[in-house]
């Protein structure tokens, strides 16, 4: 529990970083990592670019309740149909963390490792398993007050054979979030019409 109070901080900590100085690091275990964070100005840290507001498009919703406890247990409903542990819900606020422990071994990295170590007696580390993390945000939408937006943000931290960080990445499959905001809709709609 403890390990996953400390990836939850972590995760929360990485979010808010920018989209730029963390591109490197989801470079699929590139040990050069490091070295592709590139340096920002201060004012320069909170621009938004085409990038993030297309990634901000597909992560958002916008729905026609203004019941935020309904659109908070279809949301906690949804998380542990998913397979999810909910670790905060902040229900005065609209926050809901959640997180699921996955394993992340990939055959392609294995095989990798298994000629590394056949050509050149050396053993590498793989990926072994993976905590993944939900989190969203549920609000008032800014130009209707009789609606609710809903923010979801996917990511994940990936820890190798060495039991070493390998991996910290936001995910942003386009298809993840429809399908979320396909299964929200239809939890939302059973919810109003009382199915």
């Amino acid at each position: 529990m403890h390990i996953i109070r400390q990836a939850s901080k972590f995760l929360l900590i990485f979010l808010f970083c920018s989209n730029s100085a963390w591109s490197g690091m989801s470079g699929g275990g590139d040990t050069g990592a490091s070295d592709a964070i590139e340096e920002m100005e201060a004012a320069d840290v909170l621009k938004l670019t085409a990038d993030s507001m297309a990634l901000r498009q597909m992560q958002t919703r916008k729905y026609s309740t203004r019941d935020d406890t309904k659109v908070i247990q279809a949301v906690v409903g949804l998380l542990q149909d998913d397979g999810f542990t909910i670790q905060e819900l902040e229900a005065d606020l609209g926050v809901v963390l959640g997180s699921k422990n996955r394993e992340a071994i990939e055959a392609g990295q294995v095989a990798a490792a298994v000629l590394v170590g056949v050509v050149f007696g050396v053993a590498i580390p793989i990926d072994k398993y993976q905590l993944m993390s939900a989190s969203i945000v549920i609000s008032e939408a800014p130009s209707d007050s009789n609606s609710t937006i809903v923010r979801v943000t996917f990511s994940r931290l990936v820890w190798n054979t060495d039991n070493d960080l390998s991996k910290a990445e936001r995910l942003e499959e386009p298809e993840m979030y429809q399908l979320f905001f396909s299964k929200l809709s239809k939890s939302l709609f059973l919810t109003e019409n009382q199915l």
